[in-house]
């Protein structure tokens, strides 16, 4: 592909612990959130392939914010575009979207989000969809999981996965508790 047709993202990264996250956006918003860790142009470039990555912090500023908002507690769902259009097949994009109406705190498990989605009898195709979801925690694929004790694979690892449920779940516990402490004093 020549240069001048060449897609331009941005990136930077965030620090949130243990992990170095890198976010990329496109001109229409985020599409790809994954670790320092792995190699940025491979693991970007393996979603998307023949793209540009310029860092820009100032354009991912927006996504930065909302990210640590998130894993500090303030922050349930993000307002933040999410860029759909060079995103996989029409029925990974459903499932995608499927996946971004799971509440905060809540899991579902692969068969359900099947069930729930017309036309779909194949809880195999719901996930690998799942797995090729590039923006990951914006999209909470992590609330998609093979049953109540068994969290299943996700792209950052298993125990990631597993942190992001609990870490929800832990905030909406504190907030169920100062509730209760405030109506009980």
């Amino acid at each position: 592909m020549p240069l001048a047709q060449a897609k331009v993202f941005y990136y930077d990264f965030v620090e949130i612990k243990p992990w170095i996250y890198e976010l990329v956006i496109s001109n229409l918003g985020l599409a790809f959130v994954g670790s320092k860790n792995s190699n940025i142009e491979a693991s970007i470039l393996g979603f998307y392939p023949n793209h540009i990555l310029i860092q820009d912090s100032k354009k991912l500023a927006p996504y930065v914010q909302q990210l640590k908002e998130y894993f500090a507690g303030k922050r349930r769902s993000f307002t933040v575009p999410i860029d759909y259009s060079s995103f996989g097949t029409p029925f990974q994009n459903k499932v995608v979207k499927m996946i971004e109406n799971i509440p905060y705190g809540t899991t579902i498990s692969y068969r359900d989000l099947a069930a729930s989605i017309n036309g779909s009898t194949s809880v195999r195709s719901v996930a690998h969809a799942v797995a090729l979801n590039p923006s990951l925690i914006f999209i909470p694929s992590h609330r998609v999981v093979l049953a109540p004790d068994k969290v299943g694979s996700y792209r950052m690892g298993e125990k990631e996965k597993q942190r992001l449920i609990n870490l929800e779940e832990g905030y909406l516990n504190a907030a169920k508790q100062t509730l209760s402490t405030f109506f009980w004093r």
